[in-house]
This record gives structure tokens, sequence and C-alpha cells, in this order.
């Protein structure tokens, strides 16, 4: 896996290649717009100051065999004071970021409906558009730990596709990161689309024994919180509800409001927020996704309408299309044969408009497209 490399120091530290690197995509972001929906407000710790999470300008270079993703924020990269926060010995943080987690998703062809729609869990958000990404790379304090959540969340396919960047190069208020380009399948084009999104990191895992209980334990890739009232180590100005996005600025095509995008999540329905991509030059619309005709296509199970089916399988990663309503993450779900017997279950990643995403944690193999999947009782 990429981040296995990155983490056995496989990925060199950026640096100039024999020929100067060709720039492939840059784009601006407005300043001060580091408010998700709008309100969210900064930790209250002293350690954050204006600008820690506001997007300023993103680009893309190739250089020989690699890629280089230059980010620039609207301060200094710098290494707290000190690296703890709720555990009592200081966290060795060494990939020279500590307060952020930046995320970019690349599609690598705008027109194709296959990829993934679900984000690094815990961000909460999804993309609009009927847009997938193909590849993504993670810019993290935890490259490895948040690696390897990812991949048991979304499955071991879908996280060979992100890169966890290690090596990094950090000067000033810019982080760059030097990923193979191999890693997108694809040849570097200018017509690839971004998606930017920055967060806070976050440094401990928290899965408490009573949220487990409640079923509200959440896969969270080490992302800060938002909460109602901000605290030292958590984002304020969050609505009621655990469907709103984690996500405090992120990179907009132009004239799009950064506000109705990170707003248009539905804490009812359980749906979350729809981020556009970015891209140089203008997308052809998506493709309707073609059904195989050897896909096999379950009967009618004794349940009533509408049911939720199996809309496609990518190792571990299920995606389901039907009614959402009542669903959320962590929720198990089980996929039914022919008979009405359980063959499989799942456990929903995300909740997107129209359907789930979902990792299958026993049975993946009798797992097909068409295949009816039920929720005993109500969401938790």
């Amino acid at each position: 896996m990429v981040a296995l490399a990155a983490a056995l120091g496989l990925f060199a530290p950026v640096a100039r290649g024999e020929g100067r690197p060709r720039l492939l995509a840059v784009f601006e972001d407005p300043a001060g717009d580091d408010t998700g929906p709008g309100s969210y407000r900064y930790p209250t710790d002293a350690e954050f100051t204006p600008g820690d999470f506001d997007l300023r300008r993103f680009a893309v270079y190739e250089d020989g065999d690699d890629l280089l993703f230059e980010v620039t924020l609207g301060s200094t990269f710098r290494e707290p004071q000190t690296t703890q926060r709720t555990n009592t010995i200081p966290l060795r943080l060494l990939n020279g970021i500590y307060l952020q987690n930046i995320d970019v998703y690349v599609d690598t062809d705008p027109a194709s409906p296959a990829g993934w729609n679900a984000s690094i869990p815990g961000r909460r958000v999804a993309f609009a558009d009927g847009r997938t990404w193909k590849g993504a790379v993670v810019i993290t304090p935890q490259p490895g730990p948040a690696s390897a959540i990812t991949a048991k969340a979304l499955g071991e396919e879908a996280a060979s596709r992100i890169a966890f960047a290690d090596g990094l190069v950090v000067r000033g208020r810019t982080v760059t990161a030097r990923v193979p380009a191999y890693l997108f399948g694809a040849s570097p084009s200018k017509k690839w689309g971004y998606s930017v999104q920055v967060s806070g990191a976050r440094w401990e895992r928290s899965f408490s024994a009573l949220d487990l209980v409640r079923g509200g334990a959440e896969v969270n890739a080490f992302t800060m919180p938002v909460v109602g009232i901000r605290e030292s180590w958590a984002f304020g100005g969050a609505p009621w509800g655990e469907v709103h996005p984690r996500v405090v600025d992120v990179l907009l095509p132009p004239g799009a409001d950064q506000a109705a995008v990170l707003g248009s999540y539905d804490a009812a329905a359980g749906t979350f927020a729809k981020v556009p991509f970015v891209y140089g030059v203008l997308p052809p619309p998506v493709a309707e996704p073609v059904a195989s005709q050897a896909a096999p296509v379950a009967p009618a199970v004794p349940v009533s309408p509408p049911v939720l089916r199996v809309a496609d399988v990518s190792g571990t990663l299920v995606s389901i299309s039907g009614p959402v309503d009542g669903r959320r993450p962590m929720q198990i779900g089980r996929v039914v044969g022919p008979d009405g017997a359980t063959v499989a279950r799942v456990v929903v990643v995300q909740v997107l408009e129209g359907g789930l995403v979902a990792n299958a944690v026993e049975g993946r193999e009798n797992v097909r497209p068409g295949a009816a999947v039920l929720f005993d009782g109500p969401a938790p």
C-alpha cells in the first residue's frame, strides 16, 4: 500500500528533479472563509492563531514520475509548544504538520462515475454532481495510524488509492507532498479535477464505552470535532446533530457559496454535505453507470418496499442505493439472498443522498449487485 511505502520511507522528501516541474493546476481560495458553513469558530487553546485552517492556494506540479501537491494556508505551519492534549505523554509527531488535516481528492476521469464518493472517515462530507475521486492525498500529523483507520473503514482497494504522504516539505505557510503519479492510474492531465479540504487534526482516538453501547461511535481518522460551544481542542458553532461537516475550509469553483455548500447536509435524513470538484477545464457530464449483463439480480424478498439494494462492490466497499431515511454511520445491515436468508453483513460508513457506502465485515464473497440490504429496527 502507498501508506506503507511512505511509512517505510520509500517516498523521498520533496526535491526538484533534473528538469523544471510542469504546472498542472493552480487555484486560489478566498481569505477568511475558514468558518465551515459560516458558523464555525476556532478552538480556544492559545496554540491556534488566525489563518491556521484558512486555505489560500493549491497547486499541482508534474516532476518526472512524481506529482507535487502544494498547499498554502493563511498562517505559518509550526510545531506547538506541547504535543499532548488529553494524553499524559507528549506525542512524537514527525511529519512537519501538527494542527491540520489537508485532504486532496483527485478526479482523473470526470466523465466516469467509477471511483469513490466517500471521504476520509470523520470528515463528514460527500461529493456533488455524481463526481467521484480516483486517487487522493492526505496530509496529516499521523499518516500511519490514519491510513490504518481509513483502510478498515473504506476497504483495501480504496485505501490503495490514497497516499498518506510522508516526507513533507514545509516552508512558512506552504506544505508540499511528493506522490508517485502511478497512484492515480492515469497520465497527469490539466483536465483533472480536485477537491481540497482542510480540517482540524485530532491527536488521539476516542471510542468511549458509552458511545459503543449507544451505537453512536463513529469511525474517525483523527478529525477534530466541531461542537456547539468551542473548547480548547474543538471547533465551536456546530448545530445539533451528528452529520454536520468537520471540514473548516474547502476549495470551490468560482461563484460557489461555501456556507451553502458545507451547509447542504440534512440532519433529519442523515446525509452529509455535498462538495463539488474544481476543474481547470470544464468537465463533461458524468456518464450513467452501465449495469453488467452478467450481474445477478436477486428477486424480491419479503420486506416492505422500497428496498435498499447493492449497487456495486469494490473490494470490501459496498455501494448501496435506495431510501436512506433513518440510516446512519456504524449501523449494521444484512445482505440477503434470493430466499431471504442472510448471506453477509455490512457496516455503514457514510450516508449519501439516495444511498449508502458500507464496508462488508462478513460474507464479502456473497455480496452481489442487486441483492437486498435490510436493517433490523430503527437506526441507533
